[in-house]
């Protein structure tokens, strides 16, 4: 794709490539024309060199996905080999290395499961989730997303995710990543024998068959099971301080 010209020759770092001059186009994204299988890897050098989709693709790529999300049980269960994958918080190219490292999905069979907090801190967010919507969207059975507590209405509105869509798109675009983050399972076990969640246990939770029948397509609420789900922290003992019995 062209890049940006520079007309007065003032880049300052002139070994860098300049960005795309246009928004990737379907043609380029969907090369066959079906939209059950677009070109991740063009997309992720596309944005690697901070090029950008046009609100329209990136309306219909979230909308895709949540119909995914929404069809996926709200407890996973997912089988080895596999990946677990931390907090991301918006670092596009943090998120590139990590796989080329672990393993490209578009020329390997590598599974990942990501805990959440794909947005917020960093800048790139919207690159971040861009890129990972489109692999879930190609690669459904090799990718999968647990919900984080940064996937929520209050704090990407309090951080910097919520001013971020607005910079680069509009509020429709972040009201659409919303209703994303509603339909995001809350919890995998891998291999029938480990739990995998963002935050910690609950003492609410007696079940797994409770994570089951959670309604979980709204905001978080601010106390029980699906709250700790996302933000009880294990805590450690400090020397001299008894750890909280509730």
């Amino acid at each position: 794709m062209e890049p940006l010209k520079d007309p007065v020759g003032d880049r300052v770092v002139k070994d860098l490539p300049p960005p795309p001059a246009a928004p990737l186009s379907d043609k380029l994204l969907y090369p066959d024309g079906n939209k059950k299988k677009p070109d991740c890897d063009a997309l992720r050098k596309h944005l690697l060199r901070e090029g950008v989709l046009t609100r329209e693709s990136l309306l219909d790529i979230i909308a895709r996905v949540t119909e995914i999300y929404r069809n996926e049980p709200t407890l996973l269960k997912v089988r080895d080999p596999i990946t677990v994958v931390g907090d991301i918080h918006g670092q596009y190219y943090d998120f590139v290395k990590l796989l080329d490292v672990g393993g490209d999905p578009t020329t390997t069979n590598t599974q990942y499961i990501f805990l959440g907090d794909y947005v917020d801190r960093g800048s790139y967010s919207v690159e971040v989730l861009a890129l990972i919507f489109t692999l879930k969207i190609r690669y459904t059975k090799q990718i999968w997303m647990l919900r984080g507590n940064h996937e929520c209405r209050q704090m990407t509105s309090f951080f910097n995710f919520r001013d971020e869509c607005e910079c680069k798109y509009d509020i429709t675009v972040y009201n659409a990543f919303m209703e994303a983050f509603d339909a995001l399972p809350l919890g995998c076990v891998i291999n029938g024998k480990f739990l995998g969640i963002h935050g910690g246990l609950s003492p609410e939770l007696v079940s797994l068959k409770q994570v089951d029948r959670l309604d979980r397509f709204h905001e978080p609420p601010r106390e029980g099971l699906l709250c700790d789900m996302l933000w009880s922290d294990p805590q450690e003992e400090k020397e001299g301080e008894p750890l909280p019995k509730n």
